[in-house]
């Protein structure tokens, strides 16, 4: 049956069902959205509930895992390597792959998460870090509107509001039913939770976080590589207290 996806964006939704990392079809394409639901667990409304540039770093590993399981890029030794140059039919995805084969020579993994979470220095850089690319992400796809808000001093900020609180509270509800009722995760899930888990974002996201960390630790390095590599490398870049498999 046809289904209206190019060649490239069938491949990419092949390969998504052949993983197991199958979330809600989007603009008719399947694509992991790791970044978009780590931002959601990271926030509670608008308020954002972990510190601003530690959220970025995973948000920018979020990024580059999306791009991972898809089969774009691998890790050799602790070196991010592009292994499929076709552009992903998701346009963060594809604006992170150009920057990543823009480069003379592959990079580390952190070097490129810290390069990704980076805040532009000054106004004049139309560069965005990874927390503003997703959030900006999820305003294009409906689900966060721009919220200015006035402060004493200095300019304006925004802020981001979810449209649907139902569809912001889902990712919580569903990880946290998973765990109190001692269900396995999913492979989508078992990325996700690895995220939170670097972040910190668990400690929001677990009504009974003490009681399920080593569980879910366990699970949540249960994934394809090079997944657990690039959480190893946020865990060092982060400096997470959490040791996982002791």
């Amino acid at each position: 049956m046809p289904t209206g996806r190019s060649p490239v964006e069938q491949i990419d939704a092949d390969r998504a069902t052949a993983y197991g990392y199958t979330p809600a079809p989007v603009n008719d394409t399947r694509w992991p959205r790791f970044a978009d639901d780590l931002f959601r667990l990271a926030h509670d409304g608008a308020a954002l509930y972990v510190d601003r540039d530690l959220i970025a770093v995973g948000l920018a590993c979020a990024m580059l895992t999306e791009l991972a399981v898809m089969g774009h890029l691998a890790i050799d030794e602790d070196i991010l390597v592009v292994i499929d140059r076709r552009p992903p039919p998701d346009a963060l995805a594809h604006t992170v792959l150009t920057e990543i084969l823009s480069q003379p020579e592959p990079l580390p993994v952190p070097d490129w998460l810290r390069y990704l979470s980076a805040r532009p220095a000054g106004y004049a850089t139309v560069r965005s870090d990874a927390y503003e690319q997703v959030a900006n992400r999820l305003v294009l796809s409906g689900d966060l509107v721009e919220v200015p808000r006035k402060r004493l001093f200095g300019p304006p900020r925004t802020v981001f509001q979810p449209t649907d609180n139902n569809k912001a509270y889902w990712a919580c509800a569903r990880l946290n039913t998973a765990a109190e009722r001692g269900r396995a995760l999913d492979a989508f899930d078992r990325v996700l939770v690895g995220l939170c888990l670097s972040t910190g974002v668990y400690r929001r996201v677990f009504s009974s976080p003490d009681q399920v960390i080593n569980r879910l630790s366990d699970a949540s390095r249960q994934t394809r590589p090079p997944v657990p590599v690039l959480l190893r490398h946020l865990d060092r870049l982060v400096g997470n207290t959490i040791v996982v498999g002791s």
